[in-house]
């Protein structure tokens, strides 16, 4: 009977005292805003006691407890995950929490930041170190927990299986948070200020040169057109690097990721330039109005939008672009006409070897709606529907339940849609192939011929009459010799 009540005695101060108290630091720095590093530290929290009064501990008794504790839950993890497919956001997996209970004020800051995976993980952790610890320090035989220790294992290999196979992850494209969830590429040289800058280079100087940074116009875009415009301020507007480097060191707008050069996307950016210039409530929202907007051209919902406002917008095109499709590099197939990708992304083709290819399901990838892609192949499909794109859960603490539309991985079947520029230029896509559409293959040469069925105009888009007269000396500058050298260059093809 002592030796019943000294075990329970025991696992209230292993399970429930010390995980509490160690958790208590780590909700205090937690409260400065240190983001996550500081959950390192809950390990060695939860071993400072043992160390300190090893001598008054049973830490054989310890040991055991703990190694039983992350036995346990362990195992509870791995059902949960088992059953949630790997989500640990998801509503199934985050019923785990109710068994770690006792790390209340960690958990706590966790959950409210989102970070599920960190606290599990650091809970998980602790128990490991407390346990190596306790059995090291009492000179517990180790090999005779090989069996459980090779269980654990088992389940961390699955655990982590499971995590990366999630559908989150998978389909949840190649998002880079320093663009504040804009970019689906790595654009890190491709900024005004890179010291390892990719912008291409005129080997002169460009024949408009803007001195004053009031007289800027202020640019934005679609994603994909933003190698090209960051080039074209760079060659134009005097001392571009240090303005946007300095007003990113001030922080003085957290949300955008560029005073006069940034981008969004196709949806936000065009609304930024049909901000009226004397509302402060849209310019919070959207930040200072934008002068040019790069990309394809607007689409019929973003200009009845435009006229619905009472603002007459020029249209010019720049460059050319191909829209493109591509699969997998071993898929045989090599070429497919228009009708067939319409059949294809409207359901009625569902099998590759009804197109010369495997006998394989064709796994359709679309984009997400609002995006320079998307709104082209909507127009590109013309009256046929597109089919239900496939979409996954994504579950977080500030939005709940919400379906995204997944993004193309690299699956058996696997077929997507981009711009020409993306996979060639900026290889967001790997290990895939670009489809000849009606026996024409995208190269530059097809597209500046106009000879490739899918071409697309590149276009600059302004407001009539803009006040700005610079706004005006950018489109003369673009359409340029020297503009349309920077287009050429930076991998689109060339209006002159």
């Amino acid at each position: 009977m002592k030796n019943v009540k000294k075990t329970f005695l025991y696992v209230l101060l292993c399970y429930v005292l010390i995980p509490f108290v160690s958790s208590i630091p780590i909700l205090l720095i937690s409260l400065t805003g240190a983001g996550g590093w500081e959950m390192i530290f809950l390990p060695a929290l939860m071993v400072l006691p043992y160390v300190i009064f090893r001598k008054k501990l049973d830490l054989g008794l310890c040991a055991r407890i703990n190694g039983w504790i992350l036995a346990v839950l362990l195992l509870v993890f791995t059902v949960l995950m088992l059953a949630g497919d790997g989500n640990v956001r998801g509503f199934i997996v985050s019923a785990f929490s109710g068994f770690i209970v006792p790390f209340a004020p960690v958990m706590l800051i966790r959950l409210l930041m989102d970070q599920y995976l960190l606290l599990y993980g650091g809970v998980l952790a602790s128990f490991g170190v407390v346990f190596l610890l306790c059995a090291v320090l009492s000179k517990l035989r180790l090999r005779r927990f090989w069996l459980p220790a090779l269980g654990c294992l088992f389940c961390l290999l699955l655990d982590t299986g499971l995590y990366f196979h999630q559908d989150s992850i998978r389909y949840a494209g190649h998002g880079f948070d320093y663009m504040h969830g804009y970019s689906s590429t790595d654009f890190t040289d491709y900024m005004v200020y890179s010291e390892n800058s990719k912008l291409v280079q005129l080997d002169h100087p460009a024949s408009l040169w803007i001195e004053n940074e009031s007289d800027m116009p202020v640019m934005d875009g679609a994603e994909a057109c933003y190698p090209l415009y960051a080039a074209l301020a760079k060659a134009v507007y005097k001392d571009i690097d240090q303005i946007e480097l300095q007003w990113l060191e001030e922080g003085t707008n957290e949300y955008f990721n560029g005073k006069i050069v940034s981008f969004t996307n196709t949806v936000t950016g065009f609304n930024r330039l049909l901000i009226p210039m004397d509302d402060p409530l849209d310019q919070e929202k959207y930040g200072r109005r934008v002068d040019l907007f790069f990309g394809a051209r607007p689409s019929r919902e973003q200009m009845q939008y435009a006229k619905d406002e009472g603002i007459e917008l020029e249209i010019t095109p720049i460059g050319k672009e191909a829209f493109i499709f591509f699969v997998e590099e071993d898929n045989p197939v090599e070429s497919l006409t228009s009708q067939q990708v319409k059949d294809i992304y409207s359901g009625k083709i569902t099998n590759w070897k009804e197109v010369g290819g495997k006998n394989q399901p064709i796994v359709a990838f679309q984009r997400p709606e609002g995006s320079g892609s998307q709104t082209m192949m909507i127009y590109f499909m013309g009256d046929t529907p597109l089919k239900e794109p496939k979409t996954y859960e994504k579950v977080s603490a500030m939005d709940g339940v919400i379906r995204q539309v997944a993004q193309y991985a690299n699956e058996a079947g696997a077929m997507g849609y981009s711009f020409r520029y993306f996979l060639e230029e900026l290889n967001q896509e790997q290990h895939v192939k670009m489809l000849k559409i009606d026996g024409v293959y995208p190269s530059i040469e097809s597209i500046e011929e106009g000879t490739y069925p899918l071409t697309v105009d590149l276009c600059l888009v302004t407001r009539k009459n803009d006040p700005n007269p610079y706004v005006q000396q950018m489109i003369d500058f673009i359409l340029s010799e020297d503009g349309q050298e920077i287009i050429r260059k930076t991998g689109y093809g060339g209006v002159r």
